[in-house]
């Protein structure tokens, strides 16, 4: 199948009940911009880098992915972020999904956020299994200092 047949089969399998879960989700996380059509919201990839960074800080740097209007840097922004953040949290996407999240191909961005809470939750519930790390001991303290010859201690 092409690109919007495939992606418009992804929308009908979700039901209401699970894309108004998966929009109650989006909405929990603060973004820097209102949502009114997730399709063209998400489509730049600005909000998709806001809402893993609210789950992953570390690896996401906003400065990296400016507003775009235009198709090639809508493409550059979600190029950026399948190499530097989504292939580190094992959810990649292909480019034939790139381009139909930045085309708003219906179900696309629907499919991709259905995957990445399924990714964010796995995360979480490995984080919560693992043992806690044991804290290090403080490093030594430093040796005593003794006055060298010439000074003078008043």
């Amino acid at each position: 199948p092409t690109i919007n047949t495939r992606m418009v089969q992804m929308s009908s399998e979700l039901d209401d009940g699970q894309l108004q879960a998966l929009y109650s989700w989006v909405d929990e996380i603060p973004l820097s911009r209102p949502k009114r059509n997730i399709a063209r919201d998400f489509a730049d990839g600005v909000l998709a880098a806001e809402l893993v960074r609210h789950s992953f800080p570390r690896l996401v740097e906003l400065h990296n992915y400016p507003a775009a209007n235009s198709m090639q840097q809508k493409l550059y922004n979600w190029d950026t972020l399948n190499v530097r953040v989504l292939r580190k949290i094992d959810a990649a996407l292909t480019r034939a999904e790139i381009e139909a999240i930045c085309q708003c191909v219906p179900g696309a961005i629907e499919k991709f956020l259905l995957s990445l809470k399924i990714r964010i939750a796995r995360y979480k519930a490995e984080k919560a299994t693992q043992p806690a790390a044991t804290p290090r001991p403080p490093p030594p303290p430093p040796p005593a200092r003794r006055p060298t010859s010439g000074t003078t201690n008043a």
